[in-house]
């Protein structure tokens, strides 16, 4: 009984997961398509213009937002981020010089990893770049999607955004165009989102569930 009961909250963990990745799927997919120019949105035929990066954002060194203590611990409030995999390093208890002005794209200047950041934060590392819209017709968002897509090799370890990165050209549509992509985009996220969510809560249930059926705290009928 135990282990059948275990079995059905494994099914439907099992379900949620493939729903999940066919979800990332459709996407990455359409994702593509439409920060191409693939495919079109209704009622949008104007040319996109191509740009170089560095008329769609400016820069800041990340300077004055660097922690100091690398003392870090969950019951602070402010991460400390990088624009690696890792993102969050950890939380710390420093008040002063949090980055504020969100949101932001972290670029890190030798890897030219990027992460999209809506939230207060500060930094560990000086190597790397904080990039903001040029003006209010550059959606960030879009652009950070827009950067993703873009292939880039390392040849050598230095500093790449003034060097290279920032030359680099890329299709832009109206601005409205661009707020309505994203849209599309960020309603995928949010339906992902929450099958996520409920998938998190399903696993502390069956977490919950085996531990008290093993130690006898919940008796099967």
């Amino acid at each position: 009984m135990i282990s059948s009961c275990i079995k059905d909250v494994d099914t439907l963990i099992f379900e949620i997961n493939k729903v999940i990745s066919k979800k990332r799927d459709i996407k990455k997919a359409i994702t593509y398509q439409l920060l191409k120019g693939d495919f079109r949105l209704p009622g949008y035929t104007k040319k996109w213009n191509a740009k170089p990066l560095s008329e769609l954002l400016v820069y800041e060194q990340p300077t004055r937002y660097l922690v100091k203590s690398k003392e870090y611990s969950n019951v602070n409030q402010v991460p400390v981020l990088t624009a690696g995999k890792t993102f969050i390093l950890g939380y710390t208890s420093e008040v002063n010089g949090i980055y504020d002005n969100f949101p932001v794209i972290l670029f890190d200047d030798f890897t030219t990893a990027t992460q999209y950041v809506n939230f207060p934060f500060k930094v560990k590392s000086s190597a790397m770049k904080l990039l903001k819209g040029k003006n209010s017709s550059v959606n960030l968002r879009f652009i950070y999607e827009v950067m993703q897509l873009i292939e880039f090799g390392l040849t050598e370890h230095k500093r790449y955004w003034i060097s290279e990165f920032q030359h680099i050209q890329v299709l832009i549509p109206d601005e409205n165009e661009q707020a309505d992509i994203m849209e599309i985009i960020l309603d995928i996220e949010s339906e992902i989102s929450a099958y996520e969510a409920q998938l998190s809560k399903i696993v502390m249930l069956r977490q919950g569930m085996l531990q008290g059926l093993l130690k006898g705290r919940t008796r099967l009928i």
